[in-house]
């Protein structure tokens, strides 16, 4: 495995080195879109403004129940 490491916080987030915003041009409140493969990869991709993704909502909405259960 190559790239860059870093770490989950509390909260559950994940800071992006600084490197890979400035090279994918990611900004504060920038949206991007997470999924993940059944091999354990996490895929992140930039979410242009005005565009969205089928199934985004439905996606969100269980997210959000799953984490008041």
């Amino acid at each position: 495995m190559s790239g860059l490491i870093t770490n989950i916080d509390a909260n559950g987030r994940v800071q992006l080195p600084l490197a890979i915003r400035y090279g994918l041009d990611l900004c504060t409140g920038d949206r991007i879109a997470i999924d993940h493969l059944g091999d354990g990869t996490i895929i992140l991709k930039k979410i242009d403004d005005g565009v969205t993704l089928k199934g985004a909502d439905r996606s969100n909405a269980r997210a959000e129940k799953a984490s008041s259960s």
